[in-house]
């Protein structure tokens, strides 16, 4: 990988992610559909450029573990996230926003990937700091916080309708 390269997907991780913080603070109707989809659409990048480094480089038991790792960092954070979101009825449903706990979150979350990162290129394992290696940590994370939340909503609304 370039400087170029690592400087555009730099930048495209870093919009995805401020992005997505930006939108955490905000009421956000609480739409099974929508919940799923920003985390499917990452996913899915996500693999199809793991799958492109992988295929070129190889993976090792450094960069399995180290995806493992950021994987379960990546769910346990997001399952944070979805509990500490508010959940109120808005005027078309509920809707939910995690607000600024969400985004210390984010910077704990992404501290941890900046060490993982860091350890990966250190030991030679170039996979796990690919974009799609941070596109798939942040799907999973959205997908946590997003089961969290699909839960919660359910919960609510059995209880409405009692």
């Amino acid at each position: 990988m370039n400087v170029q390269n690592a400087v555009v997907d730099g930048a495209v991780a870093a919009l995805v992610i401020g992005w997505i913080m930006y939108r955490q603070t905000r009421w956000q109707e609480l739409d099974a559909n929508r919940l799923w989809r920003g985390p499917i659409i990452l996913g899915l990048i996500g693999f199809v450029q793991m799958k492109s480094v992988v295929a070129g480089s190889g993976i090792g038991v450094m960069a399995v573990a180290l995806l493992a790792l950021s994987a379960l960092l990546g769910i346990g954070i997001g399952v944070v996230m979805g509990l500490l979101s508010q959940v109120r009825a808005g005027a078309s449903g509920l809707e939910a926003r995690t607000g600024w706990a969400g985004t210390l979150l984010w910077v704990a979350l992404l501290a941890v990937r900046i060490g993982v990162d860091v350890v990966a290129h250190l030991s030679g394992a170039v996979a796990v700091t690919s974009v799609g290696a941070i596109l798939l940590v942040v799907a999973l994370n959205r997908a946590g916080r997003a089961l969290v939340l699909a839960r919660r909503a359910e919960q609510l609304r059995i209880v409405a309708a009692h």
